[in-house]
Order: structure tokens, then sequence, then C-alpha cells
């Protein structure tokens, strides 16, 4: 299996002169110290599907966010960069002890240790996700911190110094003594992911950019940055503590127009709830009921 650190492109031509390889690769690196993952969401738990049909997804479905380092929403580039259709996200499956140990394949074992068929996919669904590029954020309390450049210079660092009463809300664009906005982001949805087999693990996230000058024959895209996930637990049906409800997060995606597979799931536990109220109160009639009639015996 290749390593999905890169994706080689078949069936298309276009060639490059050494000089325009090397400034691809200087832009590849420009790019690479600008733009990192966040995850927004982390996975929870998730229920074991042995035979791969009556998959359940991993939940909550975990959600990144892009981020540019001193990102400016004034600026074209920066907007161009951000709402580009060219990102990809990749995903596999990881030992939660050592990240660099994919799982994302399971080679079934005999008990003599020998190999006693074909491997099969451990981590099943779509592990490739595309932007989602929203105008403001939709869960701005989550939002993260703005990556910005360390000051140059002692002088510049006092500069920025203030009091953090001071300091503009997280996740926005505000700027102190001015009222509260929230930047527009760019999300990867991965809400079609499941496991075949109980046990904790990590995901691991790659961003790469699908741009003209890697799409000859044999490229590979090369990885601007990766982040892994914590660690999460697919257990069996029997021990599956139950899907929970959707988050601030996942609405307002669902709100801003983000479609299938993201699904807003309400929890199970809000049906138990609602059906158990409805019989404590006919419990409750009940029980007036039998206090009238004892009060009429007497």
């Amino acid at each position: 299996m290749s390593s999905p650190a890169s994706f080689e492109v078949p069936n298309q031509r276009y060639n490059q002169s050494p000089l325009t390889a090397n400034i691809t690769q200087q832009r590849a690196e420009k790019r690479a110290q600008r733009c990192r993952l966040y995850i927004r969401q982390q996975p929870r738990a998730a229920r074991a599907g042995p035979d791969g049909k009556d998959r359940r997804t991993i939940d909550p479905p975990p959600i990144l966010q892009l981020q540019i380092t001193d990102f400016d929403p004034e600026s074209a580039e920066d907007m161009e960069d951000l709402r580009s259709a060219h990102w990809v996200v990749h995903c596999r499956l990881v030992s939660p002890s050592s990240p660099r140990q994919e799982m994302s394949m399971l080679t079934p074992g005999s008990e003599d240790g020998q190999s006693s068929g074909p491997p099969q996919r451990l981590l099943l669904g779509n592990y490739v996700s595309g932007p989602t590029f929203c105008e403001d954020d939709p869960d701005p309390d989550t939002a993260p911190e703005p990556l910005q450049t360390a000051p140059s210079s002692p002088s510049a660092r006092l500069m920025m110094m203030r009091p953090s009463s001071m300091a503009p809300p997280r996740g926005t664009g505000a700027r102190p003594g001015q009222p509260q906005t929230s930047l527009p982001a760019t999300f990867f949805i991965f809400a079609d992911l499941s496991v075949r087999k109980a046990g904790e693990y990590r995901l691991e996230f790659k961003l790469m950019k699908m741009e003209p000058q890697f799409l000859s024959t044999g490229s590979t895209v090369p990885t601007l940055h990766s982040v892994t996930s914590d660690v999460f637990k697919v257990v069996n049906a029997k021990d599956f503590d139950q899907v929970q409800p959707s988050t601030k997060l996942v609405r307002g995606l669902l709100d801003r127009g983000a479609g299938f597979p993201l699904k807003l799931k309400k929890g199970p536990r809000e049906g138990q709830a609602r059906r158990s109220r409805s019989g404590q109160e006919a419990g409750a009639d009940d029980d007036d009921d039998d206090d009238d009639d004892n009060a009429e015996e007497e």
C-alpha cells in the first residue's frame, strides 16, 4: 500500500523545466509555513462493524479547520487561498501510542501466526475530504486563536503586548474597542468514517493542495501540514453508549449549507427522556385517580 502522504495523478501530461520545478518547490515550502490544520471537533467513540456492513460512523464526526498564519480577511490573496477548492485533507488510522504506525489495514491471522486471508481495510468510509467554506464561523466560542508570526524584535514584541482585558475575542477579527465579528473559515468534515475492529486508535490528518503543477503523470502532492487526533475508543455494539446530540459546530455548518454525509443527530436519549416524561405524567394521572377513589370511599 502506498503512503497516503501523497497522491499519484495518472493520465495527465504536464512537463516542468528544472527552474519551474524549483520555483514550485519554493512556493510549496512557503505555503507550508503559513497553512495549518486545527482539529475543531475531536472523535470520541465508535461502534465496531466487523463485517463492514452494519457500520456506524465515528461520533462525533471529526472536523478540521484550515488556518493561515497572519491571515487578513481584507487581503484578496488570503481570501483566495482560503476559498480555494484545491485543498484536500487525507485521513488515516494510526496507533494510539505511535502515530507513525499506520493501522488502516488489517491482515487476518491464524493461530500459527500466518496470514489467513487478504488484507482488510480497518478504516472504512470516505477518508478524503474537500473544503467547506463559510463566510463566518459557525461556532465562534470554540474557534482557535488566529495564528500570528512571532515579532522579530523586542520592540515589536512590546508593541504587541496589551492587557488581557483588551484582547479581542477568540476566533474573531475584532480589535480592542470594536464589536465582535466572526472571521470566515474553511473546514474539512469527516462524517463517513467507521472502524471495523474494537480497540483504541488515533486519526492522522494530512493537508495537501492539488495545484496544477502537481497534476503530471507520476507526480506526488506534498503534505503541507499534519495533525493527530486524541485517542478514541471503538467498542462492540453491547458496550456502545449511544450517539450524542450534534454539537453547535455541526448545527452551524448544516445551517451554512454543509450537506451529506453530515447529519443532524438529536441523540436517542432525547427520545428516551420524552417517553419517560410521558410515562411519569400518565402515572401521576393514575395516582390522582386513585386518590379520588379513596376519598369517595371514605
